[in-house]
């Protein structure tokens, strides 16, 4: 747990490794950026149904949910950094004041199975692309001097630097902000503890093949560069609305991104049975718990929120911040 922010390297975030593949040091996630980016992604998208009361969430990052004998303050993260956002992070530590214990949906240390792929066999779309969106992409990554040659570039590689740009790289001095709760919580001396444990996620990945890594297209690429016109740099803008609290419009804005293909979490990783896993633990706490717990925001808000489910189950869900 006390390795949720130690720096990892892009490659490292997905199964696999490609050989000599080069990053730049800033675009470095960590293993709960990672997570919290793709599920806020490809959550937002894997249900056709808007929930009943999907108004009241669409602003918020905070939720009550109460049942007959426990409660929870569910708290829907992405991927920024603590130091950003001060007034998420008060709130973040009142609901924790008012909270005695701390639970995480997936335990930040994981270590998935990787499969090494030589770049001989990773398909460069580089060149595919029009004239003008090669010279764009030059130009918006001109000062990455670790990026492997430009014609060698995947559809995949693009995506995730893309979707990365613009986001304050996390130092020892300033964690991200679920970490930044998470250490705050550890000050308190809370009990924590995680809603999956780490079998249980290995159990649900799956290896990423070198068919579905190929099968990333030029096509996303396009419509990334599209977006970034409409919108800036992708993720200082997801990081715009995080700060405003539009919840609703980063569900939205993935569900757009995993219909133009997009390259999401869903590609290793039985994101429906971690929902529902998600689910069924949250409804079934122990008698008199009164926990802090981090989610992904696409569980909470847009058309994949859980809240309708656990109303389902007996609680009264309220959106508190």
């Amino acid at each position: 747990m006390d390795d949720a922010d130690a720096p990892w390297n892009l490659r490292e975030a997905c199964p696999f490794k490609g050989n000599n593949w080069l990053w730049e040091a800033a675009m470095s996630l960590t293993r709960r950026q990672f997570a919290a980016l793709s599920l806020s992604l490809c959550f937002a998208s894997l249900s056709p149904f808007r929930d009943a009361q999907a108004a009241e969430y669409d602003n918020a990052l905070f939720w009550r949910a109460r049942f007959a004998s426990s409660e929870a303050v569910l708290f829907g993260y992405v991927r920024s950094r603590g130091d950003a956002f001060p007034d998420v992070v008060a709130d973040g530590k009142k609901f924790i004041d008012e909270t005695s214990s701390f639970l995480v949906d997936v335990d930040p240390g994981i270590k998935f199975t990787t499969t090494t792929f030589d770049n001989d066999d990773l398909k460069p779309i580089f060149l595919e692309l029009a004239k003008a969106d090669q010279e764009e992409l030059a130009t918006i990554f001109a000062g990455s001097k670790s990026i492997r040659s430009f014609s060698k570039l995947t559809a995949l590689e693009l995506n995730i630097l893309l979707m990365g740009e613009g986001q304050q790289g996390f130092r020892p001095d300033a964690p991200s902000l679920g970490h930044t709760l998470f250490m705050y919580a550890q000050s308190l001396k809370r009990p924590m503890a995680t809603l999956i444990s780490q079998d249980e996620v290995k159990a649900l990945s799956k290896p990423l093949t070198l068919e579905s890594a190929n099968a990333v297209g030029s096509e996303s690429v396009v419509y990334l560069l599209n977006l970034r016109r409409r919108v800036g740099p992708i993720g200082a803008h997801f990081d715009r609305l995080y700060g405003t609290r539009e919840s609703g419009e980063i569900a939205k804005l993935g569900e757009e991104m995993a219909s133009k293909g997009v390259f999401d979490l869903r590609e290793f990783i039985d994101t429906g049975i971690m929902r529902s896993l998600l689910i069924e633990r949250l409804s079934t706490l122990s008698v008199g718990t009164d926990a802090f717990v981090t989610l992904p925001i696409g569980l909470l808000s847009g058309p994949d929120s859980i809240c309708d489910a656990l109303r389902s189950r007996g609680a009264e869900v309220t959106a508190i911040g």
